[in-house]
């Protein structure tokens, strides 16, 4: 099945090259989700997430012509969308990232919604944000794609155009340096 996708995948580069503007919509289309979550993982503001879409969205309209391997469609995808997420980024200078609550408690699974009631739990919820936005990009990224986005480490590693092993490396990483984290800010919360 995957084969098969991937063959329909490369026929809608090739038709996208040659101008078929229905068949470079529906690729934008079947990988609009996962960019969206690579482009918010980088920006870490939902505000900038839409123009920087856009952006993703001219690119690949002007450059769909320079692919020259269609099956690898995917990961040319997503190396023009983190360089331009990148570069939308530093041109908003060199400030923090700051992580929309309101984008991150949409996003948040329905059954954590009734725990998110309880104030203990919220704060715990914020720490969590909090770490995951200091954590490093490759990190936050990965960590971002698997469980916002819920995609399978196979297709993260498609994606990111980096071996399976490593996005296993690093999601392991991602949830050592969360904890560590927060269970940090806890161990001095109850010195106070």
């Amino acid at each position: 099945m995957r084969t098969k996708t991937r063959q329909n995948e490369s026929a809608l580069v090739c038709a996208a090259r040659q101008g078929d503007k229905e068949a470079l919509q529906m690729l934008l289309g079947r990988n609009w989700a996962w960019l969206k979550g690579l482009a918010y993982s980088i920006v870490g503001d939902a505000n900038d997430v839409d123009d920087v879409l856009q952006d993703i969205c001219v690119r690949v309209i002007s450059k769909i012509d320079t692919l020259r391997e269609p099956e690898r469609f995917r990961p040319w995808l997503a190396i023009l969308a983190r360089r331009q997420a990148l570069r939308h980024r530093q041109q908003k200078t060199n400030r923090p990232i700051l992580w929309d609550k309101e984008l991150a408690d949409r996003q948040c699974d329905e059954r954590a919604q009734p725990l998110l009631e309880n104030m203990e739990q919220k704060e715990q919820y914020e720490r969590v944000l909090q770490a995951l936005s200091s954590l490093p990009e490759k990190y936050r990224e990965v960590f971002i794609l698997e469980y916002v986005r819920d995609l399978t480490y196979g297709q993260i590693a498609e994606i990111l155009d980096i071996p399976f092993t490593t996005v296993q490396i690093r999601l392991v990483r991602a949830r050592r340096m969360i904890l560590n984290k927060v269970s940090g800010n806890q161990n001095r919360a109850r010195k106070r």
